[in-house]
């Protein structure tokens, strides 16, 4: 629905030129400013982006396998159109910085690429590969990710963005080292040729034909590159080299720890070319970039085509040439010129690739002219989230420098169709979104409505599960391939400057003041009345032939402005009759935000077999039924998401044992093996950075350290020697999996190195040494213990171990050398050494059960030589 209202008066006796501004979606996400798009700064990046027709797309694998350098240098430097394609979006790494995993680990990683993006300048593009974890070959790549569907989601990339050069960050070889490095190297050269041949991905858009082909010379690669491109020239409109303001965007890969030095200097990116032996300067040799030049790659042939290039490219130039950094605004009339030429030529062409251009070149030239006004325009809720069948109240206003050249003539709000969007009063008191003390030029305020039927906002890829290591694109057909769909309330300003209109496009956003970082803004999320969570996500019962009772937690959120009142109930979807009984029934929350806690108690009948279990929450509502829990990803560095799942709990009955022994944990990153630690029925205690320094660690029959603790936790390293000594005391110490800076700073205690993985997670194991306790106390552990395992077997394994250690278990990948570092025990003093890289912290949240045994036995082995009477259940 579209609604106008007039704000000025009539315009000038002048030619009325109507100009659109769209911004792309991923240019105004997250919370990092652009700060070199600003002013007169941005004023003539935008200016040197209208000088060129160049464009260049880097293809890689995951994020952080972009060369920010060479984007950074290519979008300001050469200020050509430029877009990285990460076929993933790292759902399989690991978090340094929380603890989320998998799809929610992606969305972070999602949202920092664009951040990234915000500074270097370059576009963003996904495949619908899913990250299934580190893989060492293309062939068990290729078995995860069908080679057809993504060779298609890549051409529709290119045919979309149409690059007149490509860079593969891979050659598609064992070099590459990752396998989906080598996937994505073999994937980029097979999607230029079909990208030009029509036959090929036929739904993926016209064909386009890319001009210059390149491979990155990596750091494993022989030789000298072919082309050296310093990244590290400096550019005296950003004050700062492209090299340095590439390691700002690098550092925004929080979650992976890719924080770097902002070097200056000379600084070089290496290109081998595909099919080009004479010598280089650049990735746009031999190429016509101008504007003009764009006649021949586009294919255009019309002389109206041709005429609009030309007057576009005389109008650029002499705005380059008159520009005055502290006098923009003379400009203006140079870029209507401009503007004029690239409306015309899209409305003479019928060539789909000329017309994408020319749209282009017009919202270009439409933001140069707002730049150069010095316009600003703002559209802001007055609240973040809004329920289906309610409203917003949304603001607009404008503000313009030079009150008497710019004049605001409308303010329009857009909204799907099905929205209801009607003029409201401005409001009485103040808030976050509307400050009386910030005047516009002009005002506007609209009610929003939101039909009761619309879905709540999410991620167009996590609306439907995954099909495999593939992500389900069913929805929002227009996004597929983008970071996220665009949002569905925008602001429409038309501003007469000069006697030109101008209509320019920005998305609504929440603003609110942080008492710490100030002032931030969100997106407007579309959310459900009511959310129901449980708890816990996975819950572990010990297997015992008496009748149990699990507790479990539900909360219940509301959302809506208006109190919400219902009826709780868990679902059981178990062969025998489990009961339930709940504190209470019923729920009234009478306000937004509002939550409540309602527990309950399982009934688990006495002798339940082991296996697979389900529990489900819901809500209701009048008619209406809440299952689902919101999960919100809100980090300082990225705007926050949110996503949906139902409130589900599965329970595994497990046959398991523990005995009755203290244990310590020391958090390491992202770490959700201590709950599940609880859930066996230890005795858990988290150890604090004070306990750690001076406390008494005696009183612990076995201390965790948390996976990659001595990374992030300085007082670990600090105290190592605490933990050394509490073992030579008599205790257990049980490392779990580090990164290599635990053997190079000789953090344990006998000298070995650190080397490969195992990622074939159905890696054959052999136990080394069957009667050892660990295999034996207080669980009997066999071959079916390590069946089901999910993406890993280990990480980061001892190798190269003197005597003192003994290797208890082997496993290696296909094809390389047998690896015993996985899990070692040392006896030190009176007490026990254990380091185990089995990646315990992704199969204990995922509830495989023979996990859950042995890493029951790690913990247990304190008890075993004092006799303790194991806990199993019986009588």
């Amino acid at each position: 629905m579209r609604i106008d209202i007039r704000i000025s008066s009539a315009s000038r006796r002048i030619p009325f030129i109507a100009l659109i501004v769209t911004i792309a979606a991923s240019t105004l996400f997250g919370q990092v400013r652009p700060i070199y798009d600003r002013g007169s700064m941005g004023l003539v990046q935008m200016l040197k982006k209208l000088n060129t027709s160049a464009s260049v797309l880097m293809i890689g694998a995951h994020p952080d396998d972009e060369d920010t350098a060479l984007l950074a240098y290519l979008a300001r430097g050469e200020s050509a159109r430029t877009a990285y394609l990460s076929l993933t979006r790292g759902d399989g790494g690991q978090n340094i910085i929380g603890p989320e995993l998998g799809e929610a680990l992606g969305l972070i990683r999602t949202e920092e690429l664009l951040q990234a993006r915000q500074l270097d300048g370059a576009e963003q593009y996904f495949t619908r590969a899913y990250d299934f974890g580190f893989s060492k070959t293309l062939a068990e790549t290729k078995e995860k990710w069908d080679e057809r569907v993504i060779l298609c989601d890549v051409v529709r990339v290119i045919r979309t963005f149409r690059p007149l050069v490509v860079v593969s960050q891979f050659s598609g070889t064992t070099t590459d080292g990752h396998g989906h490095h080598q996937f994505a190297g073999h994937i980029s050269p097979l999607a230029v040729k079909a990208s030009a041949d029509q036959i090929q991905c036929p739904d993926s858009g016209p064909a386009w034909k890319v001009a210059k082909f390149y491979v990155r010379h990596g750091f494993r690669s022989t030789g000298d590159p072919k082309l050296r491109i310093n990244t590290g020239r400096f550019d005296p409109v950003l004050g700062r080299s492209y090299f340095e303001i590439a390691m700002e965007a690098r550092s925004q890969h929080k979650s992976q720890e890719q924080g770097v030095l902002e070097l200056r200097g000379s600084q070089f990116s290496g290109q081998n070319p595909v099919g080009i032996d004479t010598p280089e300067t650049g990735l746009l040799d031999g190429l016509d970039v101008t504007v003009t030049g764009a006649a021949k790659a586009l294919g255009m042939s019309d002389e109206a085509e041709r005429s609009a290039l030309k007057g576009m490219q005389t109008a650029v130039s002499a705005a380059l040439r008159d520009l005055s950094v502290l006098n923009p605004e003379k400009i203006v009339p140079l870029l209507v010129k401009g503007y004029s030429a690239a409306e015309s030529g899209e409305r003479a062409t019928r060539n789909p690739a000329a017309r994408s251009f020319f749209e282009l070149k017009r919202k270009q030239f439409a933001e140069a002219i707002v730049l150069a006004a010095g316009v600003q325009i703002d559209a802001l809720a007055d609240r973040e989230t809004v329920v289906p069948g309610e409203s917003v109240l949304i603001g607009a206003k404008a503000y313009t420098p030079h009150g008497q050249t710019v004049r605001v003539r409308n303010l329009t709000v857009r909204a799907p169709d099905k929205w209801t969007v009607s003029v409201a009063e401005a409001p009485k008191a103040n808030s976050p979104a509307f400050v009386s003390r910030e005047p516009g030029i002009a005002a506007a305020f609209y009610d929003i409505t939101v039909p009761t039927s619309w879905r709540p906002t999410q991620p167009y890829w996590l609306a439907d599960p995954r099909e495999g290591d593939m992500f389900a694109w069913n929805s929002e057909p227009e996004a597929q391939t983008l970071p996220f769909q665009n949002h569905p309330m925008k602001l429409i300003a038309e501003l007469e400057v000069d006697g030109t209109a101008i209509t320019v496009e920005r998305p609504v956003e929440y603003r609110f003041a942080d008492d710490v970082r100030g002032e931030i803004r969100r997106n407007v999320d579309v959310v459900p009345s009511v959310s129901v969570e449980m708890d816990q996500s996975m819950l572990i019962v010990p297997f015992s032939p008496k009748e149990q009772i699990a507790k479990v937690a539900m909360t219940i959120t509301n959302h809506s402005a208006r109190p919400m009142i219902g009826s709780v109930a868990l679902n059981i979807h178990a062969p025998a009759e489990w009961n339930y009984s709940a504190a209470r029934k019923t729920f009234n929350l009478t306000r937004t935000g509002e939550k409540t806690v309602v527990p309950f108690e399982i009934t688990i009948p006495a002798g339940t077999k082991p296996g697979s279990y389900s529990i489900s929450g819901n809500a209701m509502i009048g008619e209406a039924l809440a299952s689902s829990s919101m999960v919100t990803i809100a980090y300082p560095h990225i705007q926050t998401r949110r996503f949906y799942r139902r409130a589900d709990v599965e329970t595994k009955v497990v046959d398991l044992k523990t005995a009755p022994v203290k244990v310590g944990y020391i958090i390491g990153s992202g770490d959700r093996v201590p709950d599940a630690i609880r859930q066996m029925g230890f005795d858990l205690e988290i150890i604090s950075e004070g306990e750690l320094a001076s406390g008494n660690l005696s009183r612990f029959d076995t201390i965790v350290v948390g996976i990659r603790a001595y990374q992030v936790r300085p007082d670990l390293v600090a105290n190592n020697n605490r933990l050394l000594d509490y073992a030579r005391g008599g205790g257990t110490m049980i490392v779990q999996y580090q990164l290599p800076g635990y053997a190079q700073q000789k953090l344990m205690p006998f000298p070995t190195q650190m080397g490969p993985r195992v990622v074939d997670e159905n890696a054959p194991i052999t136990i080394l040494v069957p009667e050892h306790p660990i295999f034996n106390f207080p669980n009997k552990i066999t071959q079916t213990d390590f069946e089901g395992w999910v993406q890993e077997r280990n990480l980061y394994n001892f190798t190269n171990f003197g005597p003192e250690y003994t290797g208890l278990l082997e496993a290696h990948d296909p094809g390389d050398a047998e690896n015993k570092g996985g899990l070692v025990i040392a006896r030190l003093g009176k007490g026990t050494y254990i380091y185990v890289s089995y990646s315990f912290f992704r199969q204990l949240p995922a509830g495989v059960s023979g996990a859950y045994c042995l890493f029951a036995n790690l913990l247990s082995i304190s008890a075993k030589e004092s006799k303790i009477t194991v806990d199993n259940g019986s009588d």
